[in-house]
């Protein structure tokens, strides 16, 4: 399983949680295997700061990290969170704090 969090930084594991797709620097990616952190990416993101994302293109973007989960404080576009999910990619919302702590809280 992969997961991306949104990062404000690139601290990666202990970098804080992102608080939106736009106010996040970074999204560090998770690679778990049978429970067992496997590897850790960060990526930059090239949708920080912009004010108006396109949905299209942030979909192709989280598409080609070919992750499973997409781990953030709040996504403000409900329809963007839609078409993650028909995309078969679930989306956690409130997640705040350390990303190595929001990770060890999952089963």
């Amino acid at each position: 399983m992969k997961i991306a969090f949104a990062s404000k930084n690139h601290l990666g594991l202990n970098s804080e949680v992102g608080t939106s797709i736009s106010g996040s620097e970074y999204f560090t990616v998770a690679d778990i295997e049978d429970k067992e952190l496997k590897k850790v990416q960060n990526i930059e993101n090239i949708f920080y700061g912009h004010q108006n994302i396109d949905d299209n293109e942030f979909i192709k973007f989280i598409q080609s990290l070919k992750i499973d989960k997409l781990v953030l404080f709040k996504i403000d576009d409900p329809a963007v969170k839609e078409k993650l999910s028909k995309n078969n990619i679930s989306v956690i919302e409130g997640a705040n704090g350390r990303i190595a702590d929001v990770l060890n809280s999952f089963d």
